[in-house]
């Protein structure tokens, strides 16, 4: 599963093995959960089962008519709050549940309930966590709450530590190797995170998100087929599991291959939400404008609205309004990044938004430097955002590769040619064909306008 898609839950604790560990712990599943309604429980039940495949349509309806069944069931309207796609009916969730009578709730309902309460004050959060693994240190529940506290405050360390802590709790709590396999990732540990990705798979292979992670990785190593088909057995246990076709867009990015990006549309269009299509079909226009150096065509066809308003329009449209003469529209793409991450800066909740709206815009402003002919002022840029930058699914690690790919070129032309060679050899390092490819592309941006 792409982390984009995990990271907007701050409370979302993973169900894996949830009726073993209750089993195995001696819970009793009444005095866990507030509800005295069996079919409510039975609902919530299969929720959580939904909820572990990263099924979130199935997840939400399950936990819906939990909540009809016991209208004051508190754990069920947590776990609704975070699978819901409709944000007028996650707000009255999270509003009602301020009436909650926490005393009569058990550790770990309650834990759920003060996690939304909290909603996106980390620090408030992470205090919460704090408490319920003093009280209940063996529960994998409050283990994972934890850890998605430090995962989302990029604490990945900690949350490495937890998430092992929960394995070792529950072997079977299997969605923390995804976890796992996304931390070591991000730190360059690609053997390890594949070992995770593929313990993931081979515990549950009839799901759909173990094989997309996997799928994930490979395709950041350059291990295009390999990535193909792991993606295809995802899309076989679930066709709308939208992030698979995100993915397959991402590999054929990695291979410059503009006509694959219709035909992964298309079937994308059969299966997911129309939000996702148009800016999956978005995204695929801008990229064959990059990759076929046409920089005026998003003018010029006139789909410069697809992509949103300044801040939200990405590195490559902020390259195509260079490369077309559009320095204004450029300008205004930075500043609107800069104000964004400033805002950011001011919510811990922010800390990875901030992190990553700082990378982009040294790399635009690395952009700026290298078309303008200041080839050392860019490699310094384009250092700085590789300082910054992590190898975290195929998105953020195309990036990194990508801005290494452009401080090789700017060294070259720097007259550093073992810095040039070094940044291109770490590109190769993780995905030997981008380092083939790429640098052609990039070393095509005029040397000064």
């Amino acid at each position: 599963m792409k982390v984009k898609l995990l990271k907007a839950a701050l409370f979302i604790f993973a169900a894996a093995g949830m009726t073993w560990a209750l089993a195995r712990f001696g819970f009793d599943r009444e005095s866990e959960w507030s509800t005295r309604s069996p079919e409510a429980l039975a609902a919530f039940q299969e929720g959580l089962d939904s909820h572990l495949r990263f099924y979130e349509t199935e997840a939400a309806a399950s936990f819906r008519r939990a909540v009809e069944l016991d209208p004051e069931f508190a754990a069920a309207r947590v776990q609704l709050a975070i699978a819901t796609r409709q944000p007028e009916e996650r707000k009255q969730l999270v509003e009602g549940l301020g009436a909650t009578d926490l005393s009569r709730l058990s550790v770990r309902e309650r834990l759920l309930v003060e996690m939304a309460l909290a909603n996106r004050d980390l620090e408030r959060q992470a205090g919460i966590a704090a408490r319920a693994l003093a009280e209940r240190p063996d529960d994998p529940w409050v283990l994972m709450s934890a850890a998605t506290v430090a995962w989302e405050r990029e604490e990945f360390s900690e949350a490495e530590r937890l998430y092992r802590a929960l394995l070792e709790v529950d072997p079977n709590w299997v969605t923390a190797h995804n976890h796992l396999g996304y931390l070591a990732m991000s730190r360059a540990r690609l053997d390890e995170s594949e070992a995770h990705f593929r313990t993931y798979a081979f515990v549950a292979p009839d799901q759909a998100n173990p094989h997309d992670s996997l799928g994930e990785l490979l395709a950041l190593r350059g291990r295009y087929d390999e990535a193909r088909s792991e993606l295809e057995r995802a899309l076989a246990e679930k066709p709308d599991f939208c992030a698979s076709y995100i993915t397959l867009v991402g590999i054929a990015i990695f291979e410059g291959r503009s006509d694959a990006f219709a035909p992964i549309v298309e079937r994308a269009r059969q299966n997911c939400p129309e939000p996702l299509v148009s800016e999956l079909e978005c995204d695929s226009r801008l990229i064959a404008a990059f990759l076929e150096q046409d920089p005026d065509r998003p003018w010029r066809e006139a789909f410069i609205e697809c992509a949103g308003k300044p801040g939200e329009r990405g590195l490559l449209m902020h390259r195509l309004a260079l490369l077309s003469g559009r320095v204004d529209e450029a300008a205004a793409e930075e500043a609107a990044i800069g104000a964004a991450k400033a805002g950011a800066d001011m919510n811990d909740y922010g800390k990875g938004r901030s992190r990553r709206r700082e990378v982009e815009l040294l790399h635009e402003e690395g952009v700026r430097a290298l078309l303008a002919g200041h080839a050392g002022e860019a490699a310094e840029k384009f250092r700085a955002a590789d300082a910054g930058a992590i190898y975290w699914g195929v998105s953020e690690g195309r990036f990194k590769l990508f801005n290494l790919i452009h401080l090789a070129t700017a060294l070259e032309r720097a007259n550093d040619p073992e810095g040039s060679r070094r940044a291109l050899e770490a590109v190769r390092k993780v995905n030997p064909a981008f380092a083939d490819l790429y640098p052609k592309i990039v070393r095509d941006v005029p040397r000064g306008r």
